[in-house]
């Protein structure tokens, strides 16, 4: 055995190989983690166009990505539609005024945009605060009424005729064209399909609590709505999540609509504050602006905060990062992660990196 030792140092000698201890460190790889930023905007409530640094936008609502990764704003106050492409803010439609007008980018006009949507051709869908109609922006920036005579009401009906109440909530386009619209006046989901008639999907009109069968379901202050790969839908109902299945079944996804908090956890034990909107990416995970903090939901239910903690402006670290009325939400397809930061007058970005 000493032998064997021996012969293999000599041998280790003759080769040059030093069996000296190195000194030298490695340097740990770096932990990914979840990171938030300033995507675009300068925090000044206003209006301008050009770079994101100096960019301003006034109360951005909502805010979506199309299949090429542009970004889409509904910036409220400034009553327009704004586009950030290749790190530049441009309005790509809406006079500056409030407006209901339709027609080419340069003359259409809009009543404090609050909520979009696309569709599998990236055409824009928008729901107006002040406008009871759903609207339709070409990717040519053109301007169309979808459905809603403009009457602020109530009536299932072809699109011409059909009413809504103001102050819609919420949006999504399902795989074959029609359109999901939470009517938060009437307190109902309605659907308009690509034959061109509204009716009502869930919901009896009265304001409470209740599940079961769609015509005989209740919702509370529902404001966000998302559509999944299986045609599940999703509404954000104050401090719960709602499912609505394709045949018209609503049950409660998540949170617990008799306690408001923050608790992380599965469907029977996470809580929510106050759910202002929701979107889901290509995996089927939600993602909601819960006061000031975005949360995750997964598939399953289970719940998870992203970022976010006291109200305020802070980037860095998500648990640590802060925001300001967040709304709006859009995931692209790396999974990044847009909010639309209301209060803040920026558009923010959660990335892990």
């Amino acid at each position: 055995m000493k032998a064997s030792i021996v012969l293999s140092l000599l041998l280790l000698t003759i080769g040059g190989v030093s069996c000296k201890k190195s000194t030298s460190t490695v340097t740990p790889p770096k932990q990914k983690r979840w990171i938030v930023t300033t995507f675009s905007g300068n925090g000044i409530a206003g209006f301008n166009d050009g770079p994101n640094s100096s960019a301003s936008f006034r109360a951005p609502l909502d805010v979506v990505v199309a299949s090429d990764g542009t970004i889409y704003v509904a910036d409220a106050i400034n009553h327009r539609i704004r586009k950030i492409a290749q790190g530049q803010v441009s309005t790509f439609a809406g006079v500056g005024f409030e407006d209901t007008t339709s027609g080419n980018h340069a003359i259409a006009g809009f009543a404090f945009p609050s909520y979009l949507a696309l569709d599998a051709m990236d055409n824009l869908y928008t729901l107006d605060v002040k406008d009871p109609r759903v609207r339709k922006v070409s990717t040519a920036a053109y301007v169309s009424v979808v459905a809603g005579n403009g009457t602020n009401g109530f009536k299932d009906a072809h699109v011409d005729s059909a009413e809504f109440g103001n102050e819609c909530s919420g949006i999504a386009v399902d795989a074959e064209g029609n359109i999901y619209v939470l009517d938060w006046r009437n307190r109902r989901v309605r659907k308009v399909t690509v034959e061109g008639e509204v009716r009502t999907f869930a919901g009896n009109g009265k304001t409470g609590f209740v599940n079961g069968l769609a015509d005989s379901a209740e919702f509370d202050n529902p404001s966000g709505l998302v559509i999944d790969r299986q045609g599940n839908l999703f509404v954000g109902d104050q401090n719960c999540i709602r499912k609505i299945t394709p045949d018209g079944v609503v049950s409660t996804f998540s949170g617990n609509h008799s306690v408001m908090g923050y608790k992380d956890g599965e469907p029977g034990e996470a809580l929510f504050s106050t759910i202002n909107d929701l979107t889901i990416d290509e995996q089927g995970n939600i993602y909601a602006s819960d006061d000031n903090r975005i949360r995750k939901i997964t598939p399953q239910g289970a719940v998870s905060t992203l970022a976010g903690s006291i109200a305020g402006y802070k980037d860095g670290e998500a648990s640590l990062a802060q925001f300001n009325d967040p709304v709006g939400l859009a995931v692209d397809k790396q999974g990044n992660v847009y909010i639309a930061d209301d209060h803040n007058n920026r558009i923010r970005k959660i990335s892990f990196e």
